[in-house]
C-alpha cells in the first residue's frame, strides 16, 4: 500500500513538473512573443489591403498602386515569420490557403464579397493570434489585473471594429453614395468601437502608467474618427469626403491602437 501511495505521489510530481516547466521557459517565450510580433504586423497589413481593395471596387482606381504596394507587404511579411513554428496550427493552414485565393481574386469580387473573405480571413488570423499566446504561455506572464490579457480580447479586436468601419466607409466614399444597409452596418460598428474602446483603454489606463501617452493618443483618435462617420456617412447617404482622405484619417485611429499593442509587447518581452 505504501508503494502504491508512494509511486502515485511520484506520479503526481512529475506531472506537476511538466505543466510547470514550460510557464518557466524564458526561450520558449521569446520564441512565442517573436511570433506574435510578426502576426501582429501581418494582421494590420491584411486590414489596410481590406480598405485599400474595397475603395478601388467602389471606384477609386487611384487606390490600385497602394493595393499592390500592400501585397508586397504581406509577402514580406509571411517570408518573415517562421512558417515551421506555426505550420502545426489548422488556423495557420486554412490562413494561407484562404489568402493566396483571395490575394488573387479580391479586385475582381464584388464589394461585399471582398469584405466578406477578408472580415473571415482576419476573424482566423485573431484566434491564431490568442492560440500563440496561449501555446507559448503569453497570456499570463504579468501579474493579474494588470491589463496584458486586454492586449489580447479587446484592445486587438478594436482594430478589427476600426478596420471594418475603415474599410466599408472607403468604399463608401469611393462609390460616392451609401445603402440604407451600409449605414446600418456602420453604425453597428461605431457602437462597438465605442463600448470596446473605452473598456480596453480603462483597463490599461489602470494598470499601466507608462502608457498613458499613446492611450490618449489611441483615445483621441477614436473619437475623431467617429465623428467623422457621424458626419460623414450615417447622416447622409452621399459623402462628401474622398475615400483616400476617410482611409487615412481611419487609419491613424488604428495606429494609435496598434501603438498601445506594441507598448503591451515590449512590456511582455521585458518581463519574458
Amino acid at each position: 500500500m505504501e508503494l502504491v501511495i508512494a509511486g502515485s505521489l511520484l506520479l503526481l510530481t512529475v506531472i506537476l513538473l511538466a505543466i510547470k516547466k514550460p510557464w518557466h521557459n524564458p526561450a520558449r517565450r521569446a520564441e512565442g512573443l517573436l511570433l506574435l510580433k510578426g502576426l501582429r504586423q501581418l494582421l494590420e497589413h491584411l486590414q489596410q489591403h481590406r480598405g485599400l481593395s474595397t475603395g478601388y471596387l467602389g471606384g477609386d482606381h487611384s487606390l490600385k498602386l497602394k493595393v499592390d504596394q500592400t501585397q508586397a507587404a504581406i509577402r514580406a511579411d509571411l517570408s518573415n515569420l517562421d512558417a515551421s513554428s506555426l505550420a502545426c496550427h489548422d488556423r495557420w493552414e486554412a490562413f494561407t490557403d484562404h489568402w493566396s485565393r483571395l490575394e488573387r481574386s479580391a479586385l475582381s469580387l464584388p464589394v461585399n464579397d471582398n469584405i466578406k473573405q477578408h472580415n473571415q480571413l482576419i476573424a482566423n488570423m485573431l484566434q491564431l493570434i490568442e492560440d500563440i499566446a496561449a501555446q507559448y504561455n503569453l497570456l499570463f506572464v504579468t501579474h493579474p489585473g494588470d491589463g496584458v490579457g486586454t492586449l489580447w480580447r479587446e484592445l486587438l479586436y478594436t482594430t478589427e471594429w476600426l478596420g471594418q468601419a475603415r474599410a466599408l466607409g472607403t468604399g463608401i466614399a469611393a462609390a460616392g453614395q451609401s445603402t440604407g444597409v451600409e449605414r446600418i452596418r456602420l453604425g453597428f460598428l461605431c457602437e462597438r468601437i465605442q463600448a470596446l474602446s473605452s473598456i480596453a483603454h480603462t483597463d490599461l489606463k489602470g494598470h499601466n502608467q507608462s502608457g498613458l501617452r499613446s492611450l490618449q493618443e489611441a483615445g483621441q483618435t477614436v473619437s475623431m474618427l467617429l465623428s467623422v462617420i457621424e458626419t460623414e456617412f450615417l447622416s447622409a447617404a452621399a459623402p462628401k469626403l474622398a475615400a483616400t482622405a476617410y482611409f487615412e484619417q481611419a487609419t491613424k485611429a488604428i495606429s494609435a491602437q496598434f501603438a498601445v499593442v506594441d507598448e503591451m509587447l515590449t512590456g511582455l518581452q521585458d518581463r519574458v
